[in-house]
């Protein structure tokens, strides 16, 4: 059995085309740059073709709260663009960040939870059907910056023990 080190190592070795999926953290760019310069760093030999698809406010939860983006427009759904982004790049590996707008913001709530949950399988079985490779990317961490009161923060920490725990079902977990 591969360590989880090896079996990344492996994912890397073996795919060449990298498609980024996630909200606004993704959409920056920042650390899918960096990332890149990791590549070119550990593997100078090869080259990997890296593509942000990444999408302000996105959920994979096809959540919106009432009056987001003031009332013009609810969050975006991954799952109205996934299947158009998926035969247009054809990717061999996707990285995906999702939950920090799948909670709506709000308190942990069950019902919000298996949204995200469900999701995230629907991205899965979306991947194999395309023959990618799929890696989760927990979501960071929130600072409500000393704010009193409810801590979102919770819900992310439950979000991401849930996907930590969903490796023991074979599934490729970065968690941050």
């Amino acid at each position: 059995m591969l360590t989880p080190l090896q079996a990344s190592q492996k994912l890397l070795e073996e795919n060449q085309k990298i498609l980024f999926l996630g909200d606004s953290i993704t959409q920056s760019g920042h650390y899918v740059a960096y990332f890149d310069a990791w590549l070119v760093a550990h593997f100078p030999n090869k080259r990997f073709t890296l593509i942000n698809a990444g999408l302000a406010s996105e959920t994979v939860s096809g959540l919106s709260e009432e009056g987001h983006a003031g009332g013009r427009f609810p969050r975006p759904d991954l799952f109205e663009r996934l299947e158009q982004v998926l035969a247009k790049t054809q990717p061999d590996l996707i990285l995906a960040c999702y939950g920090m707008n799948c909670g709506i913001y709000q308190k942990l709530d069950e019902e919000r939870f298996a949204h995200f949950r469900e999701g995230m399988q629907r991205l899965r079985d979306a991947a194999q059907q395309h023959g990618a490779e799929l890696v989760h990317i927990t979501p960071p961490i929130y600072d409500n910056q000393g704010a009193a009161g409810f801590d979102y923060d919770e819900v992310l920490t439950a979000y991401s023990e849930w996907l930590v725990a969903q490796r023991e079902a074979g599934w490729h977990v970065a968690d941050l």
